[in-house]
């Protein structure tokens, strides 16, 4: 699946006439895992796509403020009943891994959500919001910047509902 950025992120106030699916403004605005969201309705599965420490935009580093030279880049797609649900990308600067929390840096195949609302050291500080589209379809999503113990990642997610 190739996605390409329709839209530049804004807040949910700036989106939200343009998002008229109330099922997908649910989502954009879930405050829980999304992987529990999943396993509430489907067969959850994760498939790892990249997690490795790669290169990353200018604009990823300039989300979480970050300028440190090994950072890395996390993709997935979480499917419900072997349906594509979510596309997420995390992006962790090294010092988040070594000095934040090192789990971080070793999810493998475990959904990020696992740890991410059952450990009380993350704080969610911004979310922003995007319109994708791939060849035959407009998708929504969004991006939020967390740290734990001060030190930052993001977590992108696009709904892949139509």
């Amino acid at each position: 699946m190739k996605l390409s950025q329709n839209s530049s992120w804004s807040c949910f106030e700036a989106i939200k006439a343009e998002v008229s699916n109330d099922q997908i403004k649910s989502w954009l605005l879930e405050e829980g895992p999304i992987t529990k969201r999943i396993k509430s309705k489907a067969t959850f599965r994760l498939e790892l796509i990249q997690d490795e420490f790669s290169k990353v935009k200018d604009s990823e580093k300039e989300f979480i403020n970050s300028d440190a030279k090994k950072i890395k880049a996390r993709e997935v797609l979480l499917y419900g009943d072997n349906i594509p649900m979510v596309f997420a990308r995390t992006i962790i600067p090294n010092p988040t891994i070594e000095k934040g929390l090192t789990d971080l840096g070793k999810l493998g195949t475990r959904p990020l959500g696992d740890i991410l609302f059952e450990k009380n050291i993350f704080t969610k500080e911004e979310v922003v919001y995007a319109s994708f589209k791939d060849q035959n379809h407009i998708y929504w999503g969004r991006k939020a910047r967390y740290s734990v113990k001060g030190f930052p990642f993001s977590v992108m997610e696009v709904f892949l509902i139509k």
